[in-house]
C-alpha cells in the first residue's frame, strides 16, 4: 500500500511542479510584453530598424507595415503620428509619390541623406 501512495504522491508533486512552471513562464511572458510596450517608442523603433536589412530600407518603409510590427501602449498597434515623429527623430524622412501609374498615392520613409 505504501508504494501505491508513494507513486500517487510523486505523480501529484510532478503535476504541481508542472503547473507552477507553466504559470511562471506565463508570468514572465506577460511581464516581457508589458516591459516592451512601456519602453519609449523611439527605442523600440530603433531596435526594429536595426533588424531590417539595408536593401529593404533602401526601397522605403511604409508606415502601416511598421505599425503592425510595433505594439502600442494601449491597443494592438502604435499611433501613426507618434511613429512618424519617432522616425523623424531617428533620421528618416517621408517621401511622397503622387503620380505613380500603378497607384494613386504612396508615401514611404527613407533614411535621410543629410545627417543632423
Amino acid at each position: 500500500m505504501s508504494t501505491y501512495m508513494d507513486s500517487v504522491r510523486a505523480q501529484s508533486e510532478t503535476q504541481i511542479s508542472n503547473k507552477l512552471a507553466t504559470r511562471e513562464a506565463s508570468n514572465q511572458k506577460s511581464e516581457a510584453e508589458w516591459t516592451e510596450r512601456l519602453t519609449p517608442l523611439e527605442d523600440r523603433l530603433a531596435k526594429l530598424l536595426a533588424t531590417i536589412p539595408a536593401e529593404i530600407k533602401s526601397q522605403g518603409l511604409s508606415l502601416p507595415a511598421l505599425r503592425t510590427m510595433l505594439a502600442g501602449k494601449w491597443r494592438g498597434k502604435c499611433h501613426p503620428g507618434e511613429l512618424g515623429i519617432a522616425l523623424r527623430r531617428l533620421g528618416y524622412e517621408r517621401r511622397r509619390n503622387w503620380n505613380d501609374g500603378s497607384q494613386s498615392f504612396c508615401a514611404l520613409w527613407y533614411q535621410s541623406d543629410v545627417e543632423k
